[in-house]
């Protein structure tokens, strides 16, 4: 009743075209069921006005015993909020009971059946993903007390990072962080010396949730193993991993990691050359000069171009992705660069196309300590007069670049979603062997910033 015209016109616009998508979809690809959904997850919206986000669902499918593609359930979700993670999770779980709501149409004798989940362990998911977050406690690392009582913390948990690109993983979704009265993080240890030095060096990363609960990186050498009594944990890839992790999580991993390289490259001053002593809780190098230093991020652009009628976007393999990898293009801003320079000159050097300036919008940002860059992600579109501009890559960066239908990225990122962790090789190939995809085209996973520039293209 609070909606203006202009957006319940627009909400019901979504509502005719998620009815028509999911009959046609089901209809003309003959599956059992199809669901489609419209909306804004934020936080920009169209109509301007809007404030919160909404979506609509609808599943399209046949009712047992009949041929008709009929709409079997439809449903208008209507957040309160423009955060577009939390809407996105709101709109996933309203998709979910409405597929068990049409299965039921279609079929009424179907029986839902769930297994009721342990107690403790659906109190330790729902701390997990609503009630944790990373408080950085900045103000307290010059403290020498409390950061004394912090590190003392007998509960307090520990990000473990192996060599320079590991972190230790409890699950495909999140990670292990043992404390030090678990009898586990010992067998990580060849030694009690290797041990004592493992804790005296951890890094200060903040403090979890309202707890406050202490949060340190601790870093292993490259050549330790997880014992078999580890409780299913594990050593994973942190660059192809981390994506799959929830985003605190992600955001805990990608930060000790930073930390923890930063920490191993910058054992001298890089003023005097004189050795420095890691001090604030480790996130800061005092030499014995008495120079000060801090970690840094490089400033890296990435963005998605597409032709100026949106119809394509033009992605690119570099040497290090497998070959049915293609994604955003990037590179580094240079010294007195500003961003928008700086993706029109990357685009241009990298496959020799030219981008409309007045096009190049912000879409989102994330760290990316590989090694020390904070990506900063664009879309872009080229003039009008070019149509699919001619493509001629810079072999030293790139090994291929095409311009792909949106249709044919809406299916890559579609299987991309199916596999998971697709930077992994082995993951793919496990899925190409067992006949589950014989496609030639992925995009990063959810979870990279690349990604995100694809899905805001998608969604338009």
């Amino acid at each position: 009743e609070h909606l203006s015209e202009e957006t319940k016109a627009y909400i019901q616009s979504k509502v005719k075209w998620t009815q028509e998508a999911a009959l046609s979809y089901c209809k003309h690809m003959n599956t059992d069921f199809a669901i489609a959904e419209g909306g804004a997850t934020g936080p920009t919206f169209h109509p301007e006005g809007m404030k919160a986000g909404f979506a609509v669902l609808a599943v399209a499918g046949r009712r047992s015993g009949q041929d008709e593609v009929e709409i079997l359930a439809q449903k208008l979700v209507l957040s309160t909020h423009g955060d577009r993670e939390m809407n996105m999770r709101l709109y996933a779980d309203a998709a979910a009971e409405l597929c068990v709501e049409a299965m039921k149409i279609t079929n009424p004798s179907i029986e839902m059946k769930s297994e009721q989940p342990d107690t403790q362990q659906e109190v330790q998911s729902t701390n997990v993903t609503d009630k944790l977050y990373l408080d950085r406690s900045s103000h307290l690392r010059s403290d020498a007390e409390v950061m004394k009582e912090l590190y003392n913390r007998l509960d307090a948990q520990h990000v473990i990072v192996k060599g320079a690109s590991e972190v230790l993983f409890g699950s495909d979704d999140q990670l292990s962080l043992p404390t030090l009265e678990q009898p586990f993080l010992g067998t990580l240890f060849e030694t009690d010396d290797a041990k004592k030095e493992a804790i005296e060096n951890r890094t200060f990363l903040g403090r979890l949730g309202d707890e406050q609960t202490p949060l340190f990186a601790m870093y292993l050498p490259e050549d330790t193993n997880v014992s078999s009594d580890s409780n299913s944990s594990y050593f994973a890839n942190t660059r192809s991993r981390a994506p799959m992790l929830s985003p605190l999580h992600n955001e805990i991993a990608l930060t000790a990691t930073a930390y923890v390289n930063w920490r191993d490259s910058h054992r001298f001053c890089t003023r005097c050359g004189s050795p420095v002593e890691f001090v604030q809780g480790g996130t800061c190098a005092k030499c014995t000069s008495g120079h000060m230093a801090w970690p840094r991020q490089d400033p890296s652009i990435i963005v998605l171009v597409t032709n100026a009628e949106s119809t394509h976007a033009l992605l690119a393999r570099s040497p290090r992705h497998p070959s049915y990898l293609y994604t955003a293009l990037a590179g580094f801003v240079e010294p007195g660069e500003n961003m928008e320079t700086a993706v029109a000159r990357e685009v241009h050097e990298e496959v020799g196309v030219n981008v409309n300036h007045h096009s190049i919008n912000y879409i989102s940002s994330q760290a990316w300590p590989f090694p020390q860059s904070c990506m900063i992600g664009f879309h872009a579109k080229t003039n009008a007069a070019d149509g699919l501009a001619s493509i001629n890559i810079d072999p030293e960066e790139i090994v291929d670049a095409r311009w792909f239908e949106k249709e044919a990225v809406y299916l890559a990122a579609r299987d991309t979603d199916m596999m998971g962790a697709v930077l992994d090789r082995q993951v793919v190939e496990a899925q190409q062997a067992n006949g589950n995809w014989t496609g030639s085209l992925l995009v990063p996973s959810k979870g990279v910033l690349a990604r995100t520039l694809v899905d805001h293209w998608l969604e338009e």
